[in-house]
């Protein structure tokens, strides 16, 4: 039998029992990072080495609203910040769409082309129950895409022990300082030993964030969350039942150039798990339906991009864009010992459909079709085997073959249409060409390309883990992973800034024929364990070939139409175009950790990764500087307190492909400095049911610091200027109560 080594340990908003001072002249002054310092339980899972990470147990962060910053506390991870509920998560360089990130099991898509509602956006903290993230190289069976895998659940109410039913519930209530905002959400349902029952509820709302020198303009936000589930037993088989609806309204995004007005979203699930003698059957349907609108002048004052004396662009460019997305996904695997291991073979897939359309509120006649009907369906089977070869060697190897199919139909545009009807308009000689004429010319371009187009794609990954002695071992991984391009970066026909959130202010066209991106990597491991050490070290290396991303889009007559548009119409005159280039990332990270005395713990991370280009000399956009994670914390029984020290290093290894451009004034190509944040936090166990009060201060001193990942301010006349990065939250002092039953 595979052996499996469980470790807890208890990250908390909580310590030690001596005064507050000696923790404060222990961990020394400095900053700190909005919702970094979270209460939540740690599993790390062993296949003779670490391979999984899981964080939940009534997840608490001190400001954070969505589950990204749970991130923050994997070796290697990361959050990309573009808005208080539009974190995406980075895991060892790579974010965005190369992760692979399911929510309650469900695939999601987001809902617009800006990624304004990342997976975890329909996440609310105060309802993560679990937040697992595989180590290292994703096993075939997590699913697909080349970075890391995350898999995060949702509370849900257990079946019950006896036959009469009995009620159980939990409720967490978050007030905080820095954006004068709260956090309330719980679960409440009845269980027996057959039938579950349960109804969800949360609420995340605040206002603009405040940082040591103002306001973070557009960064306020407001989303409600409804759901119910019902579960029940029949003989050896569980079937399971779960609807989400959750309401989004004027959340800000003020690192992409507009903000959420609505996201009205429905997200469904059935799933189904028995076992038919030894094989273990587990199977899930899920549907989401997204309807999304977004625009420029809601949260922020409109922009003056346009140079063109014609409406739909005198004056202020105000512009909205309605969009849609709905996601079919399945997923079947079934499991069975097999020598002396188990095996798992099973398909899954997921079936897209998106659509969106830019429009004007003072020119009703004006619209873009920015996509529409954009298909992407994937259709995936894998094997995959795990367990001992012998006393010693553990081993996990799997394939997986993905089908990737794309699709979408033909677009328009009311210049276009001007164009159409003045055909004098576009004579030859007409320079500089006009811009209904140059977006005539990008329609019709994409209008007659093939836009079906079809990716095979095999992933495959070995794992091997060696037991030297209890509690010590080493691992060797390998992996080979696909991505094939999403409808963005295939089917962006004019020249947008539309890029899955990058965040980097640059308009991007899209390339109906580009290749999948293929990842080979490997990394070596080692875990060290007694009953009062831990480390756990990691070094890696990735080799990315057809890396997609934006390369300047170069001067010639076919490409004068994106330039011309681009720059007159759209506001940079130097876009950038999906490319396949060649990357490689390689770093290290590890966990660590010891038991100073019975009371007194230390935890922490390290993380190192340096992401470039192969085939020039130039370094990877956003991608996280090092840092080290520090938690010292003291615990009696029923009360702690704690301080946190989170350092991280000057990034100075800049894209310059990405962000040199001196006609861009959407983002700035310096460099960022290192700094170190401070927290201080104190948990405490209330003497009914399983209830407890955390209260703490983030950025203890207040001071001002940027963070790397953070991105590019668009917002005008804000106490931040354009295009500079987003600084951290000043001093924030936050309260939660949390009681569960």
């Amino acid at each position: 039998m595979t052996k499996s080594l469980l470790t807890r340990r208890r990250y908390r908003a909580g310590g030690y029992p001596w005064p507050v001072l000696v923790l404060v002249i222990l961990c020394g002054p400095g900053n700190v990072t909005a919702g970094h310092l979270e209460e939540v339980l740690v599993t790390e899972s062993h296949v003779e080495h670490e391979r999984y990470i899981d964080l939940g147990g009534n997840a608490i962060g001190a400001t954070a609203a969505d589950a990204s910053s749970l991130m923050n506390s994997v070796p290697g991870g990361a959050r990309n910040f573009n808005g208080p509920l539009s974190g995406q998560l980075q895991y060892r360089g790579l974010s965005g769409p190369r992760m692979n990130v399911l929510v309650d099991g469900l695939p999601i898509s987001p809902g617009g082309p800006n990624w304004m509602d990342p997976p975890l956006h329909y996440l609310p903290l105060s309802l993560t129950d679990e937040f697992r993230v595989v180590r290292g190289i994703a096993p075939v069976s997590a699913g697909a895409g080349i970075g890391g895998q995350v898999a995060a659940t949702i509370k849900k109410i257990d079946f019950g022990k006896e036959a009469s039913f009995k009620p159980a519930g939990d409720l967490t209530i978050k007030g905080h300082t820095a954006d004068d905002g709260y956090n309330a959400g719980g679960i409440l349902g009845v269980a027996n030993t057959r039938h579950r029952l349960q109804v969800l509820f949360s609420r995340d709302n605040g206002a603009d964030a405040e940082f040591d020198d103002g306001d973070i303009d557009a960064t306020r936000y407001e989303r409600d969350f409804y759901g119910i589930g019902y579960g029940i037993r029949l003989g050896g088989h569980e079937f399971a039942f779960d609807y989400h609806h959750i309401d989004t309204n004027d959340s800000g995004t003020p690192t992409l150039p507009m903000d959420i007005a609505f996201l009205d979203t429905d997200l469904f699930s059935l799933s189904y798990a028995a076992h038919w003698g030894t094989v273990a059957i587990d199977a899930k349907l899920s549907y989401s339906d997204i309807d999304h609108g977004m625009s420029n002048y809601s949260l922020r004052p409109a922009p003056n991009f346009s140079t063109l004396p014609l409406p739909p662009f005198l004056g202020t460019d105000r512009r909205n864009v309605h969009a849609n997305s709905e996601t079919l996904g399945y997923a079947f695997v079934a499991s069975y010992p097999v020598h002396t291991g188990k095996i798992s073979v099973g398909f899954d897939g997921r079936l897209e459909d998106h659509a969106a359309t830019v429009g004007d509120p003072d020119v009703p006649t004006f619209f873009i079709e920015n996509f529409n009907d954009a298909d992407t369906d994937r259709y995936s089977f894998f094997a995959e085997w795990r367990g001992p070869l012998t006393a010693r060697l553990n081993v996990e190897a799997g394939v997986r073959y993905n089908r990737v199919e794309t699709s979408a139909r033909t677009v328009d545009a009311q210049p276009a249409q001007m164009a159409d009807a003045m055909p004098m308009m576009c004579s030859a000689g007409t320079m500089p060409m006009p811009p209904p004429c140059a977006v005539r010319i990008l329609r019709d371009r994409f209008n007659g390309d093939d836009r079906k187009q079809h990716d095979d794609n095999l992933d495959a990954v070995v794992v091997l883990d060696y037991q030297w002695r209890v509690g010590l071992s080493t691992s060797l991984s390998f992996g080979r992973k696909t991505r094939s391009p999403s409808y963005i970066e295939r089917y962006l026909w004019i020249p947008l800034e539309v890029n899955s959130g990058l965040g980097d202010g640059n308009n991007y066209i899209g390339d109906v024929s580009l290749d999948p991106e293929v990842s080979y990597e490997v990394e070596g491991g080692l875990d060290w364990r007694t009953a009062d050490y831990y480390l756990t070290p990691r070094v890696f290396y990735r080799r990315i070939d057809d890396f997609i991303q934006g390369t300047a889009v170069p001067a010639s007559p076919v490409t004068m139409p994106v330039i011309g548009v681009s720059g007159r119409a759209n506001g940079d005159p130097t876009p950038l175009q999906f490319t396949n280039v060649d990357a490689e990332i390689y770093g290290f990270d590890t966990g660590f950790g010891a038991r100073l005395t019975d009371r007194l713990y230390l935890d922490g991370n390290l993380s190192y990764v340096r992401g470039k280009r192969r085939d020039i000399d130039d370094n990877l956009y956003r991608i996280a500087p090092p840092s080290l994670h520090t938690t010292l914390r003291y615990r009696r029984d029923r009360w702690s307190v704690s301080c946190l020290l989170f350092s991280v290093a000057r990034q100075d290894h800049i894209s310059q492909t990405i962000t040199n451009d001196p006609t861009n004034r959407n983002n700035s190509n310096a460099e960022t400095p290192g700094y170190v944040i401070f927290n201080l936090a104190g948990s405490y166990q209330l003497p009914f049911a399983d209830s407890r009060i955390i209260a703490g201060v983030e950025n203890v001193g207040d001071n001002g610091y940027i963070d790397h990942l953070s991105g590019f301010n668009r917002v005008l006349l804000s106490d931040v200027a354009r295009g500079q990065r987003l600084p951290g939250l000043g001093r924030n002092g936050y309260v939660a109560l949390n009681i569960g039953f």
